[in-house]
């Protein structure tokens, strides 16, 4: 059986996605040392002005709560993220980022959206799928 047009729209939608993510992933990683993992962990942090647990953050991204444990503190070690012990549970911690990690952010975002906007113009299935 051939493929069904929803299904050829699904796998449109995964090529369009794999192909921006290999895109960002080389220039997060050539322009800022970063991955998308971490990015994406950075851009959750972006908008909580607070203190947050991991696991919040795991919740609020597509990673796992390990992934996240060990992109922060990969993150710590570079000065991106602070971490402190969460107040009352001496087994948990509280991260947010630091303002290296907040001005890091800011230029690898403005890069990430540089990189999809120059797709859209090479691509006409990403500028389907993202305008």
């Amino acid at each position: 059986m051939a493929n069904t047009p929803l299904a050829d729209r699904w796998l449109s939608l995964v090529r369009v996605c794999a192909l921006m993510n290999q895109r960002i992933e080389r220039t997060l990683s050539d322009e800022f040392d970063l991955c998308v993992s971490a990015y994406e962990i950075m851009e959750v942090l972006w908008a909580e002005p607070e203190w947050i647990r991991p696991g919040e953050v795991a919740s609020r991204t597509s990673r796992s709560q390990p992934q996240v444990s060990r992109l922060v503190t990969q993150m710590v070690q570079a000065g991106y993220v602070d971490r402190k012990p969460s107040p009352g549970d001496g087994r948990g911690s509280q991260i947010r980022l630091t303002p290296e990690g907040r001005e890091v952010f800011q230029r690898a975002a403005a890069t990430v959206d540089g990189d999809l906007k120059q797709l859209t113009h090479e691509r006409p299935e990403a500028r389907a799928w993202l305008s």
